[in-house]
């Protein structure tokens, strides 16, 4: 699991980069090794705006979020990404066919 930052009228700290890191390290029971995750934080009209655009399963998930405090956007849009990567989740355990299958009827429905 990589991820890679990009700043837009930001200066680049640590402290917003490690922040950043622990979250995603907390995405990493819904995503493979091998997945990758690419993030923008920019400031914009005096709002700090972050988005977030992870590829993993095949599949691209991208979440955007807008607030007046870095901090708060950066929790949000994480909390965000994590509800997304948690129903892709359980759609692809349901799709195998493990929850949701028909009943099996005794075949007196048939002779009707």
């Amino acid at each position: 699991m990589s991820l890679e930052m990009t700043y837009r009228n930001l200066r680049a700290r640590d402290s917003i980069r490690q922040r950043a890191e622990a979250l995603y390290a907390k995405l990493e029971r819904f995503l493979e090794p091998a997945a990758e995750g690419q993030m923008v934080l920019s400031i914009e009209h005096s709002m700090a705006v972050v988005e977030l655009v992870v590829t993993s399963h095949g599949q691209t998930y991208k979440v955007e979020e807008e607030d007046a405090e870095l901090r708060t956007a950066m929790d949000r849009l994480f909390h965000t990404m994590e509800s997304k990567l948690r129903r892709s989740k359980e759609r692809r355990q349901d799709h195998r066919g493990r929850k949701n299958r028909p009943q099996e009827s005794d075949g007196l429905a048939e002779l009707a």
